[in-house]
């Protein structure tokens, strides 16, 4: 005897066309993940570190309306991971650029690395840092 599938289990199709209406609903719920966030990182943050071979670690941050981050910064590195005369350590500044989306904050220092997190609160910042194939947590706050 030959049964079909479709007849047998007719409650499992119907299931099934319930769940990826639903799975499109959730997809499409929320801005995109790219829109500027409503917070802004704009000010002076501090993180003693060592992250990617940074310590003493500040970052002036200017945001603009649309999210989109710059400032400077200023840092101690180390010579393993940054570009330091050995033995090192050597002093660091240079530009930032980066953004503030709603899915996370972002920003460049300018050959030293990168840093990618979260706006905890209105004074503090946590995340990790990246510099060539090293990735450290870091958390900055407003001194």
């Amino acid at each position: 005897m030959i049964r079909r599938f479709g007849h047998r289990f007719p409650f499992s199709h119907a299931l099934g066309i319930a769940a990826i209406a639903l799975a499109s609903v959730t997809v499409s719920c929320g801005p995109p993940l790219t829109d500027p966030a409503s917070s802004n990182v704009s000010g002076t943050w501090f993180a003693a570190g060592p992250a990617a071979g940074l310590t003493n670690i500040t970052v002036n941050l200017t945001q603009g309306s649309d999210g989109i981050i710059s400032g400077t910064y200023s840092a101690t590195g180390d010579a393993a991971l940054q570009l330091c005369p050995v033995p090192g350590p050597c002093a660091l500044s240079g530009p930032i650029s980066g953004a503030n989306t709603v899915f996370q904050v972002f920003f460049k220092l300018e050959g030293a690395g990168e840093f990618s997190g979260q706006l905890i609160d209105a004074n503090q910042l946590k995340g990790a840092m990246n510099r060539i194939d090293v990735t450290q947590p870091i958390e900055f706050a407003k001194p």
